[in-house]
């Protein structure tokens, strides 16, 4: 006989896991799917964030990797740093995550199915039937749902059939290292996160050491797929690059190579991705909820799994609502934000020269704050930045008017 839900999620990364938690609390006949057999898999994620979403979803100590305080940014030929006088962000462990995230919607009575991988839909007037396949088998299920939910991430495979046309994507990818290195050399980044900019250390993105648990730390880099005047030729892979920070940056000549893993970015410029179509609720990456400039997912997937609850809820409970407020609401609190973050990453990723990404640094470092550059960087608190930027260069074209002058 076949099985029945309120909802089936497809996709156990932060944004599915949110839903599942979220509407297991409420009640509601919940299957959260993951494809890979354990949620350690599929790992890839930096993972840095600040203190305030562990607040804001509830998360335990025990998915926190590391805490930061401290901020470097390297550049081609100089090193930019900020000290915090207390912490001020974690970095999580991606695989804990997920799996407190499922934990949790089971301790609330959802149900979570692992090794499974999305197969097909068929909508018909008052549920979904999804077809499941088992891991390295022929294995497949069915399962009858009122509502799915498409957290499958940048591929969008539940809501975009096979043959459907989607909006035009940005691209990304990245390659992560996860090492093991010896304590004097995890001393000297345990409680900072190292950004990489400029064409030494990067190509078309940036570069990244970030800490874990003792002795361990993230090093990676992304890069964007735009096209750059200055680095279209190149050899550098995001490998090559990863490797060459291990080597030349850490000078770690002798390392554990615990991981290596990567994963790509497509992101609709303008958040045109559907929301909701035909019983199809989208979330996370599925819907572009990732900062275009740093690669940033986890807490704007877990806003959107928040926002995109209400209206299921609604849904179940009332049988009807406007998903399309799902779409709207969304979009104003986020596309704003998001079109500055597109002009500044084409910016700095696909047009300046080393010289011009080194002075933006070292103007931001002699005028900022280590919170103003979180907020930058992480919360998206662009007036104060830019109100203060230009009362900055304001008040330097006086001092030159007047020196001028007089």
């Amino acid at each position: 006989m076949m099985q029945k839900y309120d909802v089936v999620v497809i996709g156990g990364g932060p944004a599915g896991g949110q839903v599942a938690r979220n509407l297991a609390k409420k009640g509601h006949k919940i299957l959260l799917v993951e494809r890979f057999p354990s949620f350690l898999d599929n790992n890839f994620s930096s993972a840095g964030m600040t203190l305030a979403p562990l607040k804001e979803f509830d998360l335990p100590n025990k998915v926190i990797g590391a805490y930061w305080k401290n901020i470097t940014i390297q550049c081609t030929k100089n090193s930019y740093f900020w000290k915090g006088n207390k912490n001020k962000g974690v970095v999580l462990d991606y695989g804990k995550l997920k799996q407190f995230l499922a934990d949790d919607a089971k301790s609330f009575g959802g149900e979570v199915l692992t090794g499974y991988k999305y197969i097909s839909k068929k909508v018909n007037e008052k549920s979904v039937i999804v077809s499941l396949q088992k891991a390295k088998s022929t294995e497949i299920i069915e399962v009858e749902s009122k509502l799915v939910v498409d957290a499958t991430g940048p591929l969008r495979k539940v809501m975009y059939d096979d043959k459907e046309v989607q909006p035009i994507m940005n691209l990304g990818s990245g390659t992560e290292y996860l090492i093991e290195v010896a304590p004097e050399i995890y001393e000297k980044y345990k409680d900072q996160l190292v950004f990489f900019l400029g064409h030494k250390w990067a190509i078309k993105g940036y570069s990244w050491i970030f800490p874990m648990e003792q002795n361990i730390l993230k090093v990676g880099a992304g890069k964007t797929h735009l096209k750059s005047l200055n680095q279209e030729n190149t050899d550098k892979t995001t490998k090559k690059i990863t490797e060459q920070i291990i080597k030349e940056y850490l000078k770690c000549d002798t390392y554990k190579l615990l991981d290596v893993h990567g994963g790509i970015l497509r992101y609709s410029e303008g958040l045109k991705d559907k929301f909701y179509n035909n019983k199809v609720i989208a979330v996370g990456d599925s819907v572009s909820a990732i900062n275009p400039r740093g690669g940033e997912g986890i807490r704007y997937a877990m806003q959107s799994a928040d926002l995109a609850c209400v209206y299921i809820d609604e849904y179940l409970v009332k049988g009807t609502t406007n998903f399309d407020n799902y779409r709207k609401k969304w979009r104003r609190r986020k596309l704003f934000k998001w079109r500055l973050s597109e002009v500044s990453s084409q910016r700095m990723y696909s047009k300046y020269t080393d010289i011009q990404i080194e002075n933006r640094v070292q103007f931001f470092h002699e005028n900022f704050s280590t919170d103003v550059l979180i907020d930058s960087l992480f919360n998206f608190k662009y007036n104060q930045v830019v109100l203060r930027f230009f009362q900055l260069i304001r008040l330097k074209i006086e001092f030159a008017f007047k020196k001028d002058r007089f």
